[in-house]
């Protein structure tokens, strides 16, 4: 960091914050913000808290670290690894045009997964379900769902009490999402079959990185006509298998670089 200087005024503490946590990918406890930052408790706390409010920062609901908020790649494109929508754009117009449906991409933010992306295909009948910037707690829909049964047993166990009530305002329950995961294992893909908006399914494969990073999920969403178990299975399924395999390969080279 630059040298040490006297910070007055709130855009200028949720700078410093922001420089402390860039040099932190992995996220730091709010002791070593506040050793990092030279802020007091106080006032690291605050400014967390309002960051938090804009999205700017949140709080992994397991390990409890804080961690730069994808918003921020939304305002600053030289946020380069948590632009992961403008690396997925071209596999994601491959997808649509190869499916003819919608894509999308989500990425997990703290017990969320937010909708980064989407590209939509040829077909007349568009499955919208989700605008850039939507948010859903992380098990409920085919991307939310992908990005939950990639974590391990621990994040899970945490995301799911975090989310619990939140998930029962789409009338999902432990039972749903622990059928959901056992789909997951035995397919290798997770599926939103009518639950979330009626007569429109999607299916997702999480994209994870060489260093078991989730660092999100592909979706294709279509109407339940089209989501047929044989056009699953031998078109969309390996499609974006092959597309999340590209992006996570595109992720690793980013962070070695």
């Amino acid at each position: 960091m630059t040298e040490i200087a006297a910070i007055t005024g709130s855009i200028a503490r949720a700078a410093r914050i922001i420089d402390v946590l860039t040099l932190a990918p992995d996220g730091l406890a709010l002791n070593q913000i506040v050793e990092r930052s030279e802020f007091s408790k106080t006032t690291a706390f605050r400014v967390l808290a309002n960051m938090q409010d804009v999205g700017f920062v949140f709080q992994d609901p397991e390990s409890r670290l804080y961690l730069l908020g994808h918003k921020l790649a939304q305002i600053s494109q030289t946020a380069a690894r948590s632009n992961i929508a403008g690396m997925a754009q071209r596999g994601m117009a491959r997808l649509a045009a190869l499916s003819e449906d919608t894509v999308f991409l989500s990425v997990p933010e703290g017990a969320a997964a937010i909708c980064v992306a989407r590209a939509t295909g040829a077909y007349p009948i568009r499955t919208l379900t989700l605008n850039i910037g939507d948010r859903r707690p992380m098990g409920v829909g085919a991307g939310a769902l992908a990005l939950f049964c990639a974590l391990g047993d621990e994040k899970r166990t945490a995301i799911l009490a975090a989310n619990r009530g939140w998930m029962a305002e789409y009338g999902i329950t432990d039972a749903d999402i622990s059928a959901g995961f056992a789909a997951y294992q035995e397919t290798g893909y997770a599926a939103n079959i009518g639950r979330i908006v009626a007569g429109t399914s999607a299916v997702s494969v999480p994209v994870i990185t060489a260093r078991k990073r989730v660092v999100g999920a592909l979706a294709i969403g279509a109407v339940d006509a089209r989501m047929t178990f044989e056009r699953t299975n031998e078109t969309l399924i390996p499609a974006l298998t092959q597309e999340a395999t590209l992006l996570a390969r595109r992720m690793d080279e980013m962070e070695q670089g």
